[in-house]
């Protein structure tokens, strides 16, 4: 038999280079999935996030709208209305001046609920109780829009309730009874696998009390 020394069974240099180079490739594979299912389980969960806020701040938005029974359409950024706010002393609820503004755009871009101290025929919102930030990462500019009759107003002009109104008429400017609402939220992760960038898309819209349109 021969020594120990002389056995020639093993690996050669090239099968050793074979097997090192397809160790790297499924390590780089597995590198490359890994990767992959961490972006995309990013991806959803930034665009859940995104889902939630934008569903929130609608859901918020017509709660409000429902329960008013007047509305300004200032602007497509910024929406007046009167809310019954409840109180505490237990008599009839109270008139607030509750207006929604948002301003940028983008990831700067926000809108906000704002109870003013200011009458809501002042057009203005003065001193206000509570700012509370209902969304971040608006996208769009065209927020608010007042219909009448079913007819969108333009923006370019402020479109409010009138003080007694049935909801009938001719459709124009001073008879809205329905706020259109638009919202584009971004994601914080918006990139996504394709690179398409593009921003959740929430539309809704609701009646004032008491009013049909």
């Amino acid at each position: 038999m021969a020594p120990a020394w002389k056995d020639e069974s093993g690996w050669t240099l090239l099968e050793l280079l074979v097997g090192m180079g397809m160790s790297l490739a499924i390590a780089a594979s597995s590198l490359l999935l890994l990767q992959t299912t961490l972006h995309a389980q990013k991806e959803t969960g930034s665009r859940l996030a995104a889902q939630d806020d934008g569903s929130y701040a609608m859901l918020r938005m017509t709660k409000d709208i429902r329960t008013a029974t007047a509305a300004t359409v200032q602007d497509a950024r910024t929406l007046d209305l009167i809310v019954p706010q409840h109180d505490p002393a237990g008599g009839q609820p109270i008139p607030a001046h509750v207006r929604y503004a948002c301003a940028g755009t983008g990831v700067a871009g926000s809108c906000a609920r704002y109870v003013c101290g200011t009458p809501f025929t002042s057009n203005s919102c003065g001193s206000p109780s509570r700012v509370v930030v209902i969304l971040k990462g608006v996208a769009n500019s065209d927020n608010f829009q007042g219909v009448s009759m079913g007819v969108a107003q333009p923006t370019s002009q402020s479109a409010t309730t009138p003080a007694a109104w049935t909801g009938t008429g001719s459709p124009g400017p001073g008879n809205v009874g329905f706020v259109s609402l638009h919202l584009q939220v971004l994601r914080t992760e918006d990139a996504g696998a394709y690179g398409s960038n593009r921003p959740l898309d929430f539309h809704d819209g609701a009646d004032l009390a008491n009013f049909t349109n």
